[in-house]
């Protein structure tokens, strides 16, 4: 293949590259196979941290599909006008571990799970915008500088600590209304989580990239035989409507909150910058500033977008470069015919009502599975940098002084602004400040 045609050298492996038209067989079933890789990444995780946002089932169905739209949306934006390859944005997990950490620590705030909602919103907004402005000065390079491996370390650790008390409740079944261990649910995560670890280590190909569909289903069936499913509630008789902006209301203001976010959508430029690049040395198309830059733009963009159609803030899967690897198959056309196929699905509740039956035992396992891997991740950045006896204080003192703050009574700074109570309280964002302040300075 020739670069004057449009398609990649020979030496980048791919069957099709980038720009390559493929025959309409090929076309269909590629497409369909890439709106099934979105349907396994973006169709549980809302209704898992939807939950803990306090919506009730029509919520988590009217979240589902937003979600299924900007999901498909902001992955078109980028492969058209952002960085330019076939990387599928989809549902971030350290964004979900991030709401659910201000969702478990609101009641000692005082904060009702409706306001923070609205919070969240404005947080994204914000968010959004400092990420476009960091695109558009080309500072995505210093904000990875600043976010470095020992502080993305700190941030992944504390915030999967947080988060264990959580899904450890979930995996016993308890909550609100039962106290005891629940059996048929422990059961029903025991083997979720089994077969998803399964198939994420001994499958191959395809089956390993939909590993987690594959157990949701699997689970949602014994869940169903064990009598702890929820029933798929259909609203109204619409066959299609589209969600309203702001459907969790008028975006507040919280600084704490606001703080959070920012420092969560500047730490995900690093999975931006290693998607760029793991992209470009799968497809054989070289690597340029102007594929971060214009990224690190369009990934403001989502976040904007986020805000405004209230759903959980999106990120470039990684995973994308093995999907596209094992396929061969790095044409854009083919991804952005599954990204409209997804978008389209948003547009039916009755897709999103389906979708946010899932029993939360298979909710809980599949958040487990999920979060294992990123405390791993975060322990793997530790093993990025030498730990000399600086690297050991500042990583101690971050560490200790986040989880320590999880121990504090409730009400131990109830005399102080509730700005700087909503931040003194919330242990990942005080280790987090810690970790870079005694990085810069120390």
């Amino acid at each position: 293949m020739s670069q004057e045609n449009g398609k990649l050298p020979q030496q980048s492996g791919m069957r099709y590259g980038l720009h390559d038209n493929l025959p309409l067989k090929e076309l269909i079933s590629y497409s369909v196979q890439h709106l099934t890789y979105f349907l396994a990444n973006a169709a549980i995780l809302p209704v898992i941290v939807g939950g803990y946002l306090g919506l009730d089932q029509l919520g988590l169905a009217s979240l589902v599909q937003r979600t299924f739209i900007l999901c498909g949306i902001v992955s078109i934006f980028q492969a058209l006008w952002g960085h330019r390859f076939p990387i599928m944005e989809g549902p971030a997990g350290l964004w979900y571990g991030l709401l659910i950490t201000l969702a478990t620590s609101a009641p000692s705030l005082g904060k009702g799970l409706d306001v923070l909602r609205t919070d969240i919103e404005m947080g994204f907004i914000v968010a959004g915008l400092v990420c476009v402005l960091v695109g558009v000065t080309g500072m995505a390079g210093l904000v990875v500088r600043i976010f470095s491996p020992m502080v993305n370390g700190v941030f992944l650790v504390l915030m999967c600590l947080q988060l264990s008390p959580a899904m450890v409740k979930g995996m016993l079944g308890l909550n609100n209304t039962n106290q005891q261990v629940d059996s048929a649910s422990l059961l029903v995560f025991i083997l979720t989580t089994g077969l998803i670890m399964w198939l994420t280590l001994k499958g191959r190909g395809f089956i390993q990239s939909i590993a987690v569909l594959i157990g949701a289903g699997f689970g949602w069936l014994m869940a169903i035989l064990l009598g702890i499913s929820p029933p798929v509630n259909h609203y109204g008789a619409q066959v299609s409507t589209m969600p309203d902006v702001f459907a969790w209301g008028m975006p507040t203001f919280d600084i704490g909150v606001i703080l959070a976010c920012v420092c969560a959508a500047l730490l995900l430029f690093s999975n931006l910058v290693a998607s760029i690049l793991g992209m470009s040395a799968v497809t054989g198309e070289p690597f340029t500033p102007a594929m971060v830059k214009r990224g690190a733009i369009f990934t403001g963009v989502s976040d904007l977008l986020a805000g405004l159609g209230s759903v959980i803030g999106f990120i470039p899967y990684a995973s994308a470069i093995g999907f596209t690897a094992m396929t061969g198959v790095a044409a854009r056309k083919p991804f952005i015919i599954g990204a409209l196929l997804i978008t389209i699905l948003g547009i039916f509740p009755q897709v999103g009502s389906f979708f946010a039956a899932i029993p939360p035992a298979v909710g809980n396992s599949v958040m487990f599975v999920v979060f294992c891997l990123i405390l791993g991740m975060g322990i793997k950045e530790f093993t990025k940098v030498k730990l000399t006896n600086r690297e050991m204080y500042i990583l101690g003192i971050s560490l200790m002084v986040g989880v320590g703050v999880l121990f504090l009574p409730q009400g131990v700074f109830n005399s102080l602004p509730p700005l700087f109570r909503y931040i003194l309280l919330n242990g990942m964002v005080d280790g987090i400040l810690i970790c870079i302040l005694l990085e810069q300075f120390l």
